[in-house]
C-alpha cells in the first residue's frame, strides 16, 4: 500500500511537473482546535436532530450531496473563527478551510455515506490531477476529509455523526491509473466513430 505522500510524488512526475510536498504534517494543536471548534458548531448548529431536506425521488449520489450541501450551510454558520468555502474549479479540492483571522487554507474534501463500516474496502475517490490543488494553496499542504454518516427512514433522512480525518503524509491510499474520456475528446479523437 503506498502512502498519500508516495501518490503525490508519483502524480507530479506523471503530470511532468516539478516535485513541491502537496502534503505535510498536521500540527497537533490545529488539528485540536479545529476538531473542538467543529465539535462545538455541531452542537450549536444541533445538526444531528434537524432533517435534511431531501428532493423526492433523488439518487443515492444526490442524495449525498443534499446532505453535504446542507452540514455546509448549517454548520457552516456556527463556527467562530473558519469559514466553508467552496473552492472553485473542478476536482479536489471540492472546498476550503478557511482561518478568519491569519487566513490559512486547508483543502476539504466532504463524503457522505449512508453506512460507516470499517472493514468496507469499497474505494472513495480522493484525489486525481494535482492543478487544481497547486493553483488554490500554498505550502503547508494540510489536507481534511469530512465524512457525513446519515440514515434514512421512511420519512426524512439525519446525519447522525461526523468523522474527520486530519490526512498526513504517511496516510495509505491505495493509487490506481485510470483513463477517461469526454464528448469533447470524443469529438476531437482521431479513431472512427459511427453515430447511428
Amino acid at each position: 500500500m503506498s502512502t498519500l505522500a508516495d501518490y503525490y510524488k508519483k502524480l507530479l512526475l506523471w503530470e511532468d511537473q516539478p516535485f513541491v510536498p502537496l502534503v505535510h504534517a498536521w500540527d497537533p494543536s490545529d488539528v485540536k482546535r479545529i476538531a473542538c471548534e467543529f465539535q462545538s458548531g455541531i452542537e450549536k448548529s444541533r445538526l444531528k436532530s434537524c432533517p435534511v431536506p431531501i428532493t423526492p425521488g433523488s439518487s443515492n449520489q444526490s442524495v449525498g450531496n443534499q446532505v453535504e450541501s446542507f452540514f455546509i450551510q448549517l454548520v457552516g454558520r456556527h463556527l467562530p473563527s473558519h469559514f466553508l468555502e467552496k473552492c472553485s474549479g473542478s476536482g479536489y479540492p471540492a472546498r476550503v478551510l478557511r482561518e478568519g483571522i491569519g487566513g490559512r487554507q486547508f483543502p476539504l474534501e466532504i463524503k457522505a455515506t449512508s453506512d460507516w463500516n470499517p472493514s468496507d474496502s469499497n474505494r472513495r475517490v480522493l484525489t486525481s490531477s494535482s492543478d487544481k490543488l497547486r493553483k488554490s494553496f500554498g505550502p503547508p499542504f494540510r489536507h481534511l476529509l469530512v465524512t457525513l454518516c446519515y440514515e434514512k427512514n421512511a420519512l426524512d433522512v439525519f446525519v447522525t455523526h461526523v468523522r474527520f480525518d486530519f490526512l498526513e503524509p504517511t496516510t495509505p491510499v491505495n493509487i490506481r491509473l485510470e483513463a477517461s474520456v469526454s464528448h469533447k475528446i470524443l469529438s476531437r479523437g482521431d479513431h472512427s466513430s459511427t453515430p447511428i
